[in-house]
């Protein structure tokens, strides 16, 4: 058998809803809760579900997942999902790029999952290295296909010299698919697994299948830019700063100073590397040290920073962690606040989709009020164009961010 069987009508899984429970699906929302399923036929290993209502109309087909709460990823809801339709939607992704590769970047997400309508696939290119995520498990027995597809794609692009597949994810662990990375196209790159990239003319060292993402932020792209256009002459702390994303991009800028800050000690070593490959005139200083502590221990002696960027992890994992993740984001923005000279200027993002734009507000506003700072929003902050968010699954819009002016204490 091979995967383009997996497509037939009679290899598929047949998905029937509870009665009142398709609105969802009639307004293109790609998932499937196992809850609104009244009873599954067909078979039971099937990459591929056609999803029906109560009634017996097909409503859309998909990626099924057997083990899965999101028991089908829907796909297509007009046509039929085919070998021919999936390759199109991911070259289609693929070709949306290609205004953002160019002299001075070479490197760009492909595919960013629903908002791009393949639910389940995310791909990144890093200057020829191709790393793909899939975490679905029906998506999974479509992988060589997939990366297929992917791969004819991007080569419309720029050469593709290696292939990653970054398996190490907490959705593929509760899909019960393999966590172990896979190499499965290598050369030269994909053996000393890194390589070098360009973002707007500035240069960093990439490793993927190591530290968080795929290797990179990529989603941070226009976010660096920003910082680098309003960092002249600046002290700059860059807190949770993993590779050094934002003080590279600072210092790029004409920051008097860059403090990097964080827990990885291994990030911190290619924050140096990177700083290297990208010389400035700004004075360095590099720590590895808790984010919450450093801050404290920066407060009590006195610093003073004219730009403060923190960029945490996801606090939040799912919707049970909000709370926490309310207490931890209140707290880091709480210590920075108190950070900021009067008329610099604080950058501070959550990426956490559990905790919404207005939420992440009010805790920002919450941080200022117990610092008794003023404080005025300059700018809101997402991700780049090359992470969009389908119309149909706001769940996708997970990164937001604001420029905030800060003043005197009151």
């Amino acid at each position: 058998m091979t995967t383009l069987d997996l497509f037939a009508p009679e290899m598929r899984r047949r998905i029937h809803l509870r009665p009142g429970r398709d609105k969802a699906l009639k307004n293109r929302h790609p998932w499937v809760f196992d809850g609104a399923i009244a009873r599954e036929e067909g078979n039971r290993d099937a990459a591929i579900a056609d999803v029906l209502s109560s009634e017996g109309v097909r409503l859309t087909s998909g990626f099924y997942s057997a083990k899965s709460q999101i028991r089908c990823r829907g796909i297509s809801f007009s046509d039929d999902l085919t070998p021919e339709s999936l390759r199109a939607k991911i070259a289609t992704a693929v070709r949306a790029r290609a205004h953002l590769l160019g002299g001075d970047t070479d490197s760009v997400r492909l595919v960013h999952s629903e908002g791009d309508g393949v639910s389940g696939l995310v791909a990144d290119f890093y200057a020829g290295t191709l790393v793909v995520e899939i975490t679905s498990a029906g998506l999974e027995k479509l992988r060589d296909f997939v990366v297929d597809a992917l791969r004819d794609a991007a080569r419309e692009l720029a050469p593709v010299f290696a292939v990653m597949l970054e398996n190490d994810l907490g959705a593929r662990r509760l899909e019960g698919l393999s966590l172990v990375d896979e190499w499965i196209e290598g050369g030269e790159v994909g053996g000393e697994r890194e390589t070098l990239i360009r973002e707007n003319g500035l240069r960093f060292v990439v490793q993927p299948g190591a530290g968080q993402k795929t290797g990179f932020f990529l989603d941070q792209r226009g976010n660096r830019a920003m910082v680098r256009a309003i960092a002249r002459g600046r002290r700059v702390l860059n807190v949770f700063s993993y590779t050094g994303g934002f003080g590279v991009s600072a210092a790029a800028g004409g920051a008097a100073t860059v403090e990097e800050v964080d827990v990885s000690a291994p990030a911190i070593v290619l924050a140096r590397r990177n700083h290297e490959l990208n010389p400035s005139g700004a004075t360095l200083e590099l720590v590895t040290a808790d984010a919450f502590e450093h801050l404290r221990k920066r407060r009590a002696e006195g610093r003073a920073y004219d730009l403060v960027v923190v960029d945490p992890p996801a606090f939040a994992k799912s919707k049970g962690d909000v709370d926490r993740a309310a207490r931890g984001y209140k707290d880091i923005n709480l210590q920075a606040f108190n950070l900021v000279a009067p008329g610099g200027t604080l950058v501070t993002f959550s990426c956490s989709g559990h905790v919404s734009s207005d939420l992440f507000q009010k805790i920002v506003f919450s941080a200022a009020a117990d610092a008794r700072r003023d404080a005025s929003i300059v700018r809101r902050l997402g991700a780049g164009e090359d992470h969009p968010v389908s119309i149909y699954c706001p769940e996708g819009e997970y990164l937001k961010g604001l420029v905030l002016r800060v003043g005197e204490k009151n």
